[in-house]
Formats: structure tokens, C-alpha cells, sequence
């Protein structure tokens, strides 16, 4: 008997062993990306990490692969076909779908047929890619960050440390086209261009837009700003201060600085806070949207005025930006601010307000924006006059 659970202890280490030693064959898949193909609908690309090495250093070897196909099962055992390795998606933390495919709502048919089965989506993020995926994976390759460990967390910390950019989850994603409370928006993502491009608002001065970044490193990519949806369409484009105003409304914004014009024409940059929730009531056609926020005025610059009269500048200007943020967001139809949350609750079911043009409604809604200010430093001890 003894023997019997010797040997049988012995092949449980065994196959322990193989199992181990199979992990360091596997090629982790880390971005996943869709975008219309050519000879068929879709072309899904990976960015793919496999570690490898000998007995003193641990390597890692970066890949971008391609394949056509009808279905993500399709591409992947494609790829799997392709690539000495066998791939997991374990470690796939980002999503990126190509603009000319969400611009026309394409990714939606694959997305229900690929991912209802997976359980990639607890993981992923969502992005949209203005240039070739290809070309934007490949941009994200760098001998200074071989694991691309900067890459895995760069769009939640970017958002949460700047408000440039939306972090958005599969699962709010989805949430988003399918529910008609409120309209996605995604991070933006583009190659490093010398080149601006205007907006949602016409305004092309200010170059945190993806794949507009006045931008040269050995990262090509970038991702600032944040495509705007229409249900399952994108219908255009933030900048990253137009997309932190977005995030003031909905209460996904902590800190970020914004950048305002002096009357003399110098350039003032704020560092402003979150204090509080934002409160929003909407009673017919009209909201009223009151914004908590305190500043910290960025020495060593100057401003020839005291604490109110600078309070007042700032606050004008960002009560200003909301309006105009809000009419384009209204006019190209995506309501990415919420509102569509509090018109809801004036309904007893879903069929009612399903049934409810609220697309229609929300265009002609009437908002008005309050920002209460405060100021972080003491005014004796700033560049105030």
C-alpha cells in the first residue's frame, strides 16, 4: 500500500513538472485588436508576449500578429497555427477597435458573436485606434519597457492622474450601447503625429488629441483624448481638456490641470480638484448641473489679480467650456455627460422609457453649469497681485 502511494506521488510531481515547464511555452496575448478586413470582414491583431530565457535571465520577446477572419475563435486558432507558442489570453488587459469599424458600428456584430462566450471582458479595457492597429501595437514596443509593463496600466493612471483620457471597462462599454441611459466614450489612441486636429468643437489649438500628439519618444503611440458614441457609433472626437469636462459631469474626474488664455494672451495653468459629487437635476426640458471644485494656481507664474477676481476668471471659463462641450456633444447626438440617467428615473418601467424619444428630448435639453471654486493656497503666499 505504501508503495502504491509512493509511485502514485510521484507522477502527481510529474505532471507537476510538465505543467510548469509547458507554462513558459505559452505566448500571452496582452492587447487585442478589430478592425475591418479585406478579403474577410474582420482583421484581428495581438500583441503578444512570450517570456523565455536561460538559467540567468529571464527574456521576454514582443510580436504584433495578424490574421483575417469571420470570428475571434477563427483568428485565434489562425494565429495559434502561425506562432510557435500556444496563446493565452490570461494577461489581455486592452481592447482596441479600429475607427473606420466603430464609425459605423461594425464591432458590435462581432463583439456579440466573439466575446458572449469569453471571459476575456472582466479584464479588458476599451480603446479606439485612429491609425492601423498594426502600426499602433508596433508603436508600443520598446527595448526600455521589454514587458511592457507601462502599457498594461498607462490608460486608468493617465485618467485618473490628468482627466486626458476616459478608462473604460468592457463591461461599462456594453453597458453604454446597451442600456440608452448614457453614451460611451473610449479612450483615443494614435502613432505620434507633428499635426493637430480639431474636435467635436472645431478646435484644433490644443494637441492632447490621439494621433495628433506633438510627441517624439521611443513609445509611438499615444493616447489622449476620447472618442464620443452615439449607441454603438462613434460620432467623433474629444480633445483631453474637452474630455476632463465630460468627466466633471459624470464624476469620473479626481485631478487635472487645465490650460486657460490671460487677457494679455499668456497661457495660466491650473491644477483643479474634485471636492464633491456633482449634483445634476433635470425637470423637463432643462438641467441645471452644479460642479464642486478647488484650484491650485501653478507658480512660479503671475497673474495681475487678486484671490476673488482670479476665482471668477477660472470659474467663467470652465462654466464656458462645459456649455460649449455639452452643445457638441448634443448636437452630434451622443449624451456620452448622462443625462439620460435622471430622465430615466421619471419612467415606472423599462418598456416605457424605451419607448420614450429620449434621443430627441436630450438635443433640445436646456443645461445650465455651476462651478463652486475654491483655491488650495493662501493668496499671500501665490502669484497672485
Amino acid at each position: 500500500m505504501r508503495r502504491i502511494f509512493v509511485i502514485l506521488l510521484a507522477l502527481l510531481c510529474s505532471v507537476g513538472c510538465v505543467h510548469s515547464k509547458s507554462l513558459d511555452e505559452y505566448a500571452y496575448v496582452l492587447n487585442i485588436g478589430v478592425e475591418p478586413g479585406t478579403t474577410m470582414p474582420y482583421l484581428v491583431t495581438f500583441l503578444v508576449s512570450m517570456p523565455g530565457g536561460g538559467t540567468e535571465e529571464i527574456t521576454v520577446t514582443n510580436a504584433v500578429l495578424s490574421a483575417e477572419a469571420r470570428t475571434f475563435s477563427e483568428a485565434a486558432e489562425t494565429l495559434n497555427a502561425a506562432y510557435p507558442g500556444r496563446l493565452s489570453f490570461s494577461r489581455a488587459s486592452l481592447l482596441v477597435l479600429g475607427e473606420d469599424l466603430v464609425r459605423e458600428g461594425a464591432q458590435t456584430a462581432f463583439l456579440d458573436f466573439s466575446f458572449g462566450k469569453q471571459d476575456l471582458w472582466q479584464n479588458l479595457r476599451v480603446a479606439v485606434a485612429r491609425d492601423s492597429i498594426k502600426e499602433l501595437f508596433e508603436g508600443l514596443l520598446t527595448d526600455d519597457d521589454p514587458s511592457l509593463r507601462k502599457i498594461k496600466t498607462a490608460v486608468s493612471k493617465l485618467s485618473t492622474r490628468s482627466g486626458l483620457t476616459m478608462d473604460a471597462g468592457y463591461s461599462a462599454y456594453l453597458e453604454a450601447v446597451q442600456d440608452n441611459r448614457i453614451d460611451a466614450m473610449l479612450t483615443y489612441a494614435g502613432v505620434n503625429e507633428w499635426a493637430l486636429s480639431p474636435d467635436l468643437l472645431g478646435d484644433g489649438a490644443y494637441p492632447y488629441t490621439g494621433g495628433s500628439l506633438l510627441v517624439d519618444s521611443t513609445l509611438k503611440t499615444s493616447t489622449a483624448g476620447s472618442a464620443v458614441f452615439d449607441g454603438d457609433r462613434m460620432v467623433g472626437v474629444l480633445n483631453g481638456q474637452h474630455t476632463m469636462s465630460v468627466l466633471m459631469v459624470t464624476d469620473a474626474f479626481r485631478r487635472g490641470k487645465r490650460v486657460f488664455t490671460l487677457p494679455d494672451g499668456r497661457p495660466l495653468v491650473v491644477t483643479l480638484y474634485r471636492m464633491r459629487r456633482p449634483q445634476i437635476e433635470l425637470s423637463g426640458d432643462t438641467a441645471q448641473v452644479k460642479l464642486y471644485l478647488e484650484a491650485d494656481f501653478s507658480q512660479p507664474q503671475t497673474v495681475p489679480m487678486d484671490s476673488e477676481t482670479f476665482k471668477a476668471f477660472v470659474r467663467d471659463r470652465i462654466e464656458a467650456d462645459l456649455a460649449a462641450v455639452c452643445r457638441a456633444l448634443q448636437n452630434a447626438g451622443s449624451d456620452a455627460m448622462g443625462f439620460g440617467r435622471f430622465a430615466a428615473k421619471a419612467f415606472h418601467s423599462a418598456a416605457a422609457w424605451e419607448a420614450y424619444d429620449w434621443k430627441t428630448a436630450y438635443r433640445a435639453l436646456k443645461v445650465t453649469f455651476t462651478v463652486s471654486l475654491g483655491l488650495v493656497n493662501d493668496p499671500r503666499d501665490s502669484g497672485l497681485e
